[in-house]
């Protein structure tokens, strides 16, 4: 674009030249073309803005400010992932019931003392469970989750606590955008407004899941909740390589019913993290996930056997630690 320029310019400033020697002297003449000349440049300038504004601005890496640590919480058969921005703390679900103390615990010896926000995926037990010791706990500004109410007596303690505590709640759905702190974004792909049901015509909790990116920099990971096949084909459909994130968080504690090649391949990732329990009841994570993220060369952390899976990042490297 900036050549294009250059020439446009060139040729205008030599027809100046030009009508100059052939005895066009009169000042506003030369001012006209010249004012033309300037009108062209703008409007040049002006559609190469356009194009670039006028797309997914997902493609484009955020300027990243300080560092990022991300931890996938060692805390059994559940989700809890906790990204430190900065001074700031977000949380992507709380884990289960039973893990209410553990999770308390580890929170504590990371040095949280507040959450900017906390994002449930969707109401399963173990992704909301932990909240109510969380909130009892840790002061909390901002809570979202998908907006179905489940009515489950967990459920019912969750909405109880944040109105009680006067916290800010918010439903998220495709194109919503969540502020972490320091130029870090968390984008939002799904749930739809148009809630996916199950054969019974309930709504698909699994099916339903918050699935975001956190941008920091040219560092992406992609959350992804317990999100199945349904979920993810649509958002293979819409979004396709849009997807693409360097971690993966791999859905559903690496079910088979998750992570089909399909949505492996529009993601790409570097690496896969998968939060589960050690010798769980539901056989997580399946053998045909853990090929199918082998196949694309995905390196596999897993808290069950490595503990808690610490990622950092300055926005440009990131290197990953675990506990064992």
């Amino acid at each position: 674009m900036k050549s294009i320029q250059k020439i446009i310019t060139y040729c205008l400033c030599l027809l100046v030249f030009v009508l100059s020697l052939a005895g066009c002297n009169n000042e506003s003449a030369a001012n006209i073309i010249l004012d033309q000349a300037t009108s062209v440049l703008n409007v040049t300038n002006g559609a190469a803005e356009s194009s670039v504004n006028d797309q997914e601005r997902d493609d484009y890496p955020n300027e990243a400010k300080g560092t990022v640590h991300v931890y996938a919480l060692n805390i059994g058969q559940g989700d809890a992932f906790l990204v430190k921005v900065g001074n700031e703390y977000s949380l992507i679900d709380t884990g289960d019931v039973a893990h209410r103390p553990n999770i308390v615990a580890q929170l504590q010896q990371l040095g949280v003392k507040k959450f900017k926000n906390i994002i449930i995926t969707h109401g399963h037990e173990d992704h909301i469970g932990g909240f109510l010791a969380i909130a009892k706990n840790f002061e909390i500004e901002n809570v979202y989750d998908n907006g179905i109410i489940t009515k489950t007596t967990v459920e019912n303690s969750y909405r109880r606590i944040i109105e009680k505590n006067h916290i800010r709640h918010h439903s998220l759905h495709k194109g919503d955008v969540v502020d972490f702190g320091s130029n870090s974004t968390f984008i939002v792909y799904a749930p739809w407004e148009d809630v996916i049901k199950d054969s019974k015509g309930k709504p698909d909790l699994n099916n339903n899941s918050i699935v975001g990116k956190f941008k920091f920099g040219k560092f992406s990971m992609l959350f992804t909740g317990d999100a199945e096949k349904i979920e993810e084909a649509r958002l293979v459909k819409e979004q396709n390589s849009k997807l693409f994130a360097r971690v993966l968080k791999v859905a559903h504690h690496g079910s088979d019913h998750s992570s089909p090649t399909k949505f492996i391949r529009s993601v790409r990732p570097e690496i896969g993290v998968i939060s589960v329990g050690l010798h769980n009841s539901y056989n997580h994570p399946g053998d045909k996930t853990l090929a199918r993220l082998q196949k694309k060369k995905a390196s596999i952390y897993r808290t069950d056997t490595m503990g808690i899976v610490h990622i950092s990042t300055d926005g440009k490297a990131w290197q990953v630690e675990t506990e064992r």
